[in-house]
């Protein structure tokens, strides 16, 4: 995957340019996860050769979120959301990590 891959899924998904397409590079926490950005414990973090890709657009209240990992996995990977509607579904469903944030 590449910034130029995520920005043409965008554009075949969306029918839209993304304002925004960023990527953070992957890695594995060993020890007291999560303790490092909380101030606690510090933690035994690794890097991967991996790494998360976003693109992003604004929106007028109704949010669109698509995994592109899960549709070539051929399983539900579109999630629609308003913030006035706004509540996990629970399930593992891929959506609630974008609603909770």
């Amino acid at each position: 995957m590449s910034v130029d891959a995520v920005t043409r899924e965008f554009r075949e998904f969306f029918n839209d340019k993304p304002t925004l397409v960023t990527s953070a590079p992957g890695r594995l926490d060993f020890l007291n996860t999560h303790q490092d950005y909380k101030g606690g414990l510090p933690v035994v973090a690794v890097g991967i050769n991996l790494r998360t890709y976003i693109a992003i657009s604004k929106s007028q209240g109704e949010f669109t979120v698509a995994s592109g990992n899960l549709r070539d996995d051929n399983v539900e990977y579109v999630d629609k959301f308003s913030l006035g509607e706004l509540k996990l579904l629970g399930g593992k469903w891929f959506g609630d990590y974008v609603r909770a944030l």
